[in-house]
């Protein structure tokens, strides 16, 4: 696991990276516990001017966005950045019901308008309704009566960490995580993504 200072960080960080933060404390450790991995929070990197900024939803705060220094200067554990694949392709049935390959890139163009639809969505609460029910289908008993979601829907969805980066990215370049509805997607979920790719983890220099 490569560790990068974060004043080294700043010039490899691209626009739409990902940052997968591993917490600790008691609201990270449930999370951790109750999705199978070591990643608690999610959020994306934007450059506003010449700062790094950390675009996110948090607990007991909502959407927001504040500089990727203050979050790697209080955050007491590790921050690990992933990166969209750049070119995609894969093969898909068209109208005609034939079979054609797709080719898709992650171009900057894309990376900036992922990073516009969070920042859209600044502002709104947090989704503690969706915390709720990912818990509910991890508890034995109670998941038997909780209905599946596979439906994926910007507008009703109450967005925590995990599902704004996952709808921004289905918007605007692919699904991270198919056949799981957005609500649904935790930090481990996108970590395990293979449309996302381990770079590097920040490490703390100041």
């Amino acid at each position: 696991m490569p560790f990068v200072p974060y004043k080294e960080a700043k010039g490899l960080l691209k626009e739409g990276d990902i940052l997968l933060f591993v917490g600790r404390g008691l609201i990270a450790f449930f999370i951790q516990r109750y999705t199978n991995g070591k990643h608690s929070h999610v959020a994306m990197a934007h450059l506003d001017g010449e700062t790094w900024e950390c675009v996110e939803f948090r607990e007991f705060i909502g959407g927001r966005s504040v500089s990727l220094r203050s979050q790697v200067s209080g955050n007491p554990t590790m921050i690990e950045v992933f990166r969209p694949l750049d070119n995609i392709s894969y093969q898909e049935l068209n109208i005609d019901n034939e079979i054609v390959v797709v080719n898709k890139k992650y171009t900057k163009e894309i990376a900036a308008n992922t990073v516009k639809d969070i920042i859209k969505w600044t502002g709104q609460s947090y989704g503690w309704v969706n915390i709720w029910s990912m818990m509910l289908r991890f508890i034995p008993f109670f998941r038997l009566f909780t209905k599946q979601n596979l439906d994926d829907d910007e507008l009703s969805t109450a967005k925590v960490c995990s599902t704004a980066v996952t709808i921004a990215l289905r918007k605007n370049y692919m699904d991270p995580v198919p056949y799981m509805a957005d609500d649904r997607v935790s930090p481990a979920d996108l970590a395990r993504s293979p449309l996302l790719q381990y770079l590097f983890t920040i490490e703390k220099d100041f």
